[in-house]
């Protein structure tokens, strides 16, 4: 085995945090070497130190069989190393090609773009992943997929060897998935390297070669895919016997406390008219109900809808108590008594400057404050009560946001949820881009609120998720209500007939 990347004792710190201690593995010229550990295991802060994102850490690092210390990633890119964020990094006012190009713009000279002849390569780099988007689209008008094609086509300008992704597949359809599959495929046929980081057991066991786990920023095993399976890799992650999450037990719902009835959402300028069309349902206190579809079904737009966060005002009734509703802004859905953490936590969710105290009390300063003056006091016993109820994973509440794993981040979002006291909490795909061990923690907290009277509706794209959580299932096909299944009634395959609206 030819070793292409030798990680040689790398050790990382933020603080007073350990990201890495003595991190040692090497990877294979040719092959897919999957990373996995939960959140907070080191796997993003070890590819950013491969990348030259991060150019300040201990150890070594030898590519090629020479030692390499990389200053940028501008650096790493001329050595053949490229890497594709999880947060896809594009300018979405530019052009596709002038995304492809940036920085390395082909001009006449005289600083003259030579506009053409970066639409034409950029066309021949697209058509290579078995994409047809136009080079002259503006990359912010394209899916997350197509997105996604771009960067990889930026790699292959770069004549990348090295190819490091970062759950490239937390975001796209299945369509989507398997095309993303057949590039990959591609790609390892020219030859190039690939470290794939992920938390989907499935596809790193289609895909992957080798399989390293990180645990806590140490190394703990690199195993030939054909000699482990995915049980053995989770409690390699987690260092425990991992413990599968249990279907809530059956219990007794409480009275009505939400009635929507004939919800719809115009959709102007679109053929379809419509995003949500006539959609009925009810919700009682303790009930969690999932919210099956595909992408686009519209599932988030529900929550959006439900949460007076619609771009377009919805049509329809939405009753709370039995009392009309017409949320025109999220802070009247918030008063009433609805809360939301959105799918987006990173975009829409977080608060990137502030700790992670500040994050957990943003909704609640009013009630905090004496005269307008905010009570320091009071606002760091409200977080630390949250830090311990939640039981979220911190070096304090003053430590920041950014810090923390993805898993403990969503707890903190749904801690700022609990201290306005909702009657309804909303939770759009909540387990996104968090791994096995902090899936579990938020199925047993979502169950845990509901016991105490919590109604939830939770949406969910993984529909073993939605079978273990759920204790009613409605499903959406293209905006409207194809479906509806008790837990005794619902499987995998009855939800897919109502997602597609046809026999599978």
């Amino acid at each position: 085995m030819t070793a292409v990347v030798e990680i040689r004792g790398v050790g990382k710190r933020f603080g007073a945090v350990k990201a890495l201690d003595d991190v040692s593995f090497s990877v294979a010229k040719g092959e897919l070497h999957a990373v996995m550990g939960e959140n907070g295991a080191g796997k993003s802060t070890l590819m950013k130190i491969l990348s030259g994102v991060i150019t300040d850490y201990e150890g070594e690092l030898r590519i090629e069989g020479q030692v390499q210390k990389f200053l940028s990633t501008r650096q790493a890119e001329r050595i053949g190393v490229s890497i594709i964020h999880q947060e896809l990094n594009l300018v979405e006012q530019l052009s596709v090609a002038a995304n492809i190009f940036l920085g390395r713009e082909e001009t006449y000279g005289w600083g003259i773009l030579d506009q053409a002849t970066m639409e034409r390569t950029a066309g021949e780099l697209l058509a290579q992943l078995d994409s047809n988007v136009s080079p002259k689209s503006l990359a912010g008008s394209l899916r997350v997929g197509d997105q996604q094609l771009i960067e990889i086509a930026k790699a292959l300008s770069l004549d990348t060897s090295i190819l490091i992704m970062d759950e490239p597949t937390s975001a796209l359809t299945e369509a989507e998935v398997q095309r993303l599959y057949r590039v990959i495929d591609a790609l390892r046929e020219r030859g190039v390297t690939i470290l794939y980081i992920s938390h989907k057991m499935d596809e790193v066991f289609r895909l992957a070669d080798r399989i390293t786990v990180l645990r806590d920023g140490k190394f703990v095993q690199t195993l030939d895919r054909a000699d482990t399976n995915p049980q053995q890799i989770a409690h390699l992650m987690v260092g425990r016997e991992f413990e599968t999450a249990v279907t809530r037990p059956q219990t007794t719902l409480g009275e009505e406390v939400l009635r929507v009835e004939k919800l719809s959402q115009p959709w102007p300028g679109h053929s379809k008219q419509w995003r949500l069309k006539d959609v009925s349902l009810e919700l009682r206190r303790g009930e969690v109900l999932g919210i099956a579809g595909l992408m686009g079904a519209g599932r988030t737009e529900l929550l959006e809808c439900l949460f007076g966060a619609s771009a377009v005002r919805p049509q329809g009734s939405i009753k709370l108590d039995g009392k009309d509703c017409d949320f025109r802004h999220p802070a009247d859905a918030m008063r009433a008594g609805i809360a939301m953490v959105t799918e987006d936590r990173k975009r829409l969710g977080l608060f990137g400057h502030l700790s992670t105290g500040g994050n957990i009390t943003m909704c609640r300063l009013s009630e905090l404050s004496a005269l307008g003056v905010l009570s320091r006091c009071a606002e760091a016993n409200a977080a630390n009560e949250q830090v311990e109820l939640m039981g979220i994973k911190t070096d304090g509440i003053e430590a920041s946001i950014n810090s923390l794993s993805g898993g403990n981040q969503q707890k903190c979002i749904i801690a700022r949820c609990m201290l306005t006291q909702p009657k309804v909490l909303l939770l759009d795909d909540p387990t996104r881009g968090v791994d096995v061990g902090a899936k579990t923690e938020l199925y047993r907290l979502m169950h845990r609120l509901a016991d105490q009277g919590m109604a939830i509706i939770v949406t969910s794209s993984e529909l073993p998720e939605l079978l273990t959580v759920s204790d009613r299932i409605l499903v959406l096909c293209e905006g409207e209500l194809t479906g509806e299944f008790t837990r005794a009634e619902a499987t995998e395959q009855k939800i897919m007939e109502a997602a597609t609206a046809v026999s599978v």
